[in-house]
Order: C-alpha cells, then sequence, then structure tokens
C-alpha cells in the first residue's frame, strides 16, 4: 500500500487498529475496493524488508511513530486521512508543543515578504511557537532559518524521504532545524526521492499538525494555497500577510484568502491572541510578545523600482512540437520550449488548475517530450 492512501486507514479501522491482523487482512482477504495492483505490493512485503527498514532507521536516528505511539501528534490524529507512520529525525517533542503554528510561501518570494518572515516568524519563535513548514526553496526556507536565528524550535515536513538530498540549495538546513530542538518529519520511507505527487499530501500533514497556518505570500495559483485550503478544510486557523503592493500578481493569492474569512496580520498578537483565545497562556505569551521591539522598517525600502531595459533577445528557431499532445499539454509544452520552468511558473502561466497541470507533466514525461530536473525545473527534450 502506498503512503497517504485512505484504504489503508480504511482497513485498519476494520481492524481495530491492529496492524497485523490488518496486514493478514490485506493480504488473505478479498478486499473489492483494492487494486491489484495494491494487493501485489501488499504480498510482496516481507519480514526482510522491514527490518531492513528498521536497521536503516537505526543507523540513522530515525524514530519511526505509528498512530498508537505516545509522541504522535495529537493535532494530526484528528484529521481525516492521518498518515499512519511517521519518520522523525531530531527531538520527537516538538511534535506537540501547545502553539505549533504552521508557515508557508512562494518559491519566488519578494524581499517585503523577507523582511516581514523574519520578523513576524522571529518573534513567534521567541515566544516559544513551534513553527511547522515544508523545507523547500524560498519562503519555506526563510521560515526555518528565522527560527534558527532565534535559537527556536521548527519542524520541517519533507515531499521526499528523510534521507534524500533535499533541498540541495540548502544541505545544512535540515541539521541546524534538529540542532535547535526541532525535528525532520516524513511519512515516506527515508530514501525516497522527491516527486511531484508526494506535495498535497505532504501539505496536509504541515496544516494538520498546526493550530493555524500563516500564508506569507502566495500567486493565485500558489501551493500555499493547498496548505491553506488544507488548514480550513481541517478546522483550523487560516491567516495571512497584507500585501505591500495591492496590485501585484505576486500577492494575488493573499487577495483571494482575504476574501475567504483568513484573518489579515498585522502583528504576531493577531496570530497569538486568535489561536491561544481560550488559554491561560494567552496574557503571557502577550507580555513577551510586547518585551519584544520589532526592527524598524525603513520608508523607502519596498518602494518599486523601475524596471531594467531588457536586454535584446537573440532569435532562436523554434522547437518542433509533437502533433499528438491534447490542449493542455500542448500549451505546457510551448512554455517549456522556450524557457524552464517549476511547477509553480507553469501554473502562473499557463492558466491551468493544479490538477490538470500534474496530469498533463506526467503524461508528457512518460511521453519522454518534457523531462523534470532534480532542481524541480521541467525542460524540452523534443
Amino acid at each position: 500500500m502506498q503512503p497517504n492512501n485512505p484504504k489503508t486507514n480504511k482497513i485498519l479501522s476494520m481492524c481495530g487498529g491492529d496492524a497485523v491482523k490488518a496486514s493478514k487482512t490485506i493480504r488473505d482477504k478479498d478486499l473489492p475496493f483494492l487494486s491489484e495492483n495494491e494487493k501485489r505490493r501488499a504480498n510482496e512485503t516481507r519480514n526482510g524488508n522491514i527490518l531492513h527498514l528498521l536497521d536503516i532507521c537505526n543507523e540513522n536516528n530515525i524514530q519511526i511513530l505509528t498512530l498508537d505511539s505516545d509522541d504522535y501528534p495529537a493535532l494530526l490524529k484528528e484529521i481525516e486521512n492521518p498518515p499512519i507512520v511517521l519518520f522523525v529525525k531530531g527531538d520527537v517533542s516538538a511534535l506537540n508543543s501547545n502553539l505549533m503554528i504552521s508557515a508557508v510561501g512562494t518559491k519566488r518570494p519578494s524581499e517585503y515578504s523577507l523582511f516581514v518572515t523574519e520578523n513576524i516568524i522571529g518573534t513567534l519563535s521567541k515566544v516559544g511557537a513551534v513553527i511547522v513548514s515544508g523545507n523547500a526553496v524560498g519562503l519555506d526556507t526563510a521560515i526555518h532559518r528565522a527560527c534558527i536565528k532565534e535559537k527556536g524550535k521548527s519542524v520541517a515536513i519533507l515531499p521526499c524521504g528523510i534521507l534524500a538530498n533535499n533541498p540541495k540549495e540548502d544541505k545544512d538546513l535540515k541539521n541546524d532545524i534538529i540542532k535547535c530542538g526541532g525535528a525532520v518529519v516524513s511519512e515516506l520511507l527515508p530514501y525516497t526521492s522527491t516527486s511531484l505527487y508526494y506535495y498535497r499530501p505532504r501539505d496536509r500533514i504541515i496544516s494538520g499538525m498546526s493550530l493555524g497556518t500563516v500564508v506569507l505570500q502566495a500567486g493565485e495559483k500558489s501551493g500555499a494555497l493547498v496548505t491553506a485550503n488544507f488548514a480550513s478544510a481541517q478546522g483550523r486557523e487560516v491567516f495571512y500577510i497584507p500585501p505591500h503592493d495591492i496590485f501585484s500578481k505576486e500577492y494575488s493569492g493573499s487577495k483571494i484568502l482575504s476574501r475567504h474569512n483568513a484573518v489579515p496580520v498585522f502583528e504576531v498578537s493577531d496570530i497569538t491572541d486568535s489561536l491561544l483565545k481560550n488559554s491561560s497562556e494567552k496574557e503571557t505569551v502577550f507580555e513577551k510578545i510586547k518585551s519584544i521591539k520589532p526592527e524598524k522598517i525603513e520608508q523607502t525600502k519596498f518602494k518599486p523600482k523601475d524596471p531594467p531595459t531588457p536586454p535584446k533577445k537573440i532569435k532562436k528557431e523554434k522547437p518542433e512540437i509533437p502533433e499528438n499532445l491534447s490542449n493542455d499539454e500542448r500549451i505546457l509544452v510551448e512554455i517549456i520550449a522556450e524557457e524552464k520552468a517549476d511547477i509553480e511558473m507553469l501554473i502562473d502561466k499557463s492558466g491551468l488548475s493544479y490538477e490538470n497541470a500534474i496530469s498533463a507533466l506526467t503524461m508528457l514525461e512518460l511521453a519522454g517530450v518534457v523531462e523534470r530536473q532534480m532542481d524541480g525545473n521541467y525542460t524540452f527534450r523534443g
């Protein structure tokens, strides 16, 4: 069975949470809702594979938490289809803090968003919040680094296995998170590589572990909105940072959130007051926040600059694009043929939905028309 498969939780529920009984049920009983591939994979699982996995975890100080483990995140148990297994490297106590807050944002942050992130997340970290994010390039990295700067705890939820090299751009980030008393978490086997299909399941864990989710910057098609949607569906509070430029497309996703009852954040207490409104800790945290002097923003710091004169483009021959493509596939190929692009850029430029873009890219990869590079960008192979 694949991770984040709701059928696994269904079978566990049928078996009263007994994993051994569930395993036998998958192998020995006729379960009409299981596909032939799922039955085959279950039958191919052997004790030797499990023992090898345990050896890998022991050698790398990776703890395995199941739904019935005492250290399993309490908030995460409440969501629909919680992960049945979590692999954790670091301090598992960080997963059950009284003030768990997730923070997410774009891969291509503005200078303003980086400044706000350092101040808002840094202050939350100073007052004892544990910040949950996705360890990705861009604002996720800035979020974790803001916690590390204040010697605060953060939890990184990965779209890959704990032992996979992600993100390559900051290879020390996971170790730095752990050194500060935080943790790195994944529901995937330790050496599993990053895949486009693991991002949405990862996002449900980010929001599910947290009392609320803060969106620091999001475009209209940003993956940060996926996490915000999960948070809303899970009954958690959603916050957003108001943009410094209301006309900027970089913040169009934030404007969407503002129209759907998300809470605007002008100061840290906007977040803590909302999340701790029924807690005895509310006043203590508020007093701590008051004692922290925020860094002043220079008045001219975020004024729009005149765009640079674009260099003259050298005309290049148009690559030959295959004819037997669907409309969605053709749109994406034409973008990728011009320049390499990651999923956020492709969604922004094509206007396709997240689901349609992923579906089309998968078919293009299988056909050998495009190739996904290690840095997450797609290139044309025609």
